[in-house]
């Protein structure tokens, strides 16, 4: 598995506009997929007791559903841009 690189996300932002990041990333590509999948129901929903280990196990917290919403669409576009620099 490739680890994935969010450097060029914040090498893009200035400091008055910064990006905001879960406190830990995900490590590999299935690891991503995994996060943006539960950011994505979390949004919507209260997650069970499982499924909200597993995200905090993957990003370090348990997200508001304002920090899910956003932090989904950050790393959505982490991975369009790795799957962008792999062609």
């Amino acid at each position: 598995m490739h680890r994935i690189d969010f450097d060029f996300m914040r090498d893009k932002q200035k400091d008055t506009n910064r990006i905001s990041l879960p406190p830990r990333l995900p490590q590999n590509r299935q690891e991503l997929d995994r996060t943006i999948i539960l950011l994505g129901n979390r949004k919507q929903t209260e997650l069970n007791a499982h499924a909200q280990r597993e995200l905090e196990s993957l990003i370090g917290v348990y997200p508001t559903v304002k920090e899910a919403t956003l932090w989904k669409r950050v790393l959505r576009r982490a991975c369009q841009g790795v799957i962008q620099q792999g062609k």
